[in-house]
């Protein structure tokens, strides 16, 4: 495929596209979580390990989680109805374990080295951007959030949504869609780029989005063609794609 037109957003995905999460075995992940949430529980704070991002107050995380709409799935409000309940007793006991059982993944991402430059030359080109993306567990948002903080791509994404913020998970078109309507373009003014061949390319291709698949050459995976519209190796290749947008005026 040649250069995509009319694109006027480039979504993102966030684990395996932007930042780079490498993953244990199971076991020992599982370990690891066990052991974060045991030390969180019994430990006095001062000897915790910093945590991988700041866990707002009662009231901000109220502010920052928005209530369950009553079409979300029913797991996403028996999920929000037990937060409320678990933050009306202790405050924010209930996001401390969350950020405990993941702060070992969380800790140990990296941004890969593409990633801020090709966001910010799409920036400078004038391309509106996003990022949704799942997350493990149904961990809070803002432990993502802060993710982006941390590598500076804060600041040059419109809109992030998480799974756990919406209660949708990709390839759930719905997820998608509430990206878009945050940013008030259509899908077929859109691209979203990511390395998961079900969640992320078939699930954008759903809506009618235009489709970017990532495919490291050290983590070639197998499985059926998504038939993406584009396929890359790099992040730096989207600029092949993605020329500067015409200025209006």
């Amino acid at each position: 495929m040649g250069v995509f037109t009319d694109i006027e957003a480039v979504l993102f995905d966030l684990g395996g596209t932007l930042i780079d999460y490498p993953l244990p075995s199971v076991p020992v992940m599982a370990g690891r979580c066990l052991q974060g949430v045991y030390r969180f529980l019994v430990g006095p704070e001062d000897r915790l390990a910093p945590p991988a991002t700041s866990v707002p107050g009662p009231d901000e995380a109220q502010a920052r989680r928005r209530a369950a709409s009553p079409d979300s799935p029913l797991p996403h409000r028996l999920m929000t109805a037990l937060r409320r309940m678990v933050r009306s007793v202790s405050g924010r006991t209930l996001p401390r374990i969350g950020e405990a059982c993941a702060r070992p993944i969380v800790a140990g991402g990296r941004l890969f080295d593409d990633a801020l430059p090709t966001v910010r030359a799409l920036v400078d080109r004038g391309y509106r951007l996003g990022c949704v993306s799942n997350t493990p567990w149904g961990t809070p948002d803002y432990l993502w959030t802060g993710q982006l903080e941390r590598f500076a791509l804060a600041p040059l994404f419109e809109v992030c949504l998480f799974s756990s913020d919406i209660g949708f998970r990709k390839p759930d078109a719905r997820i998608f869609r509430a990206a878009l309507n945050r940013l008030g373009v259509a899908p077929d003014r859109s691209v979203f780029v990511g390395d998961d061949a079900e969640a992320d390319i078939a699930g954008a291709r759903g809506v009618g989005v235009h489709t970017v698949h990532v495919v490291r050459p050290d983590r070639a995976r197998s499985g059926p063609d998504p038939g993406p519209d584009l396929r890359v190796e790099t992040l730096v290749e989207l600029l092949d794609h993605l020329p500067p947008r015409a200025k209006k005026g």
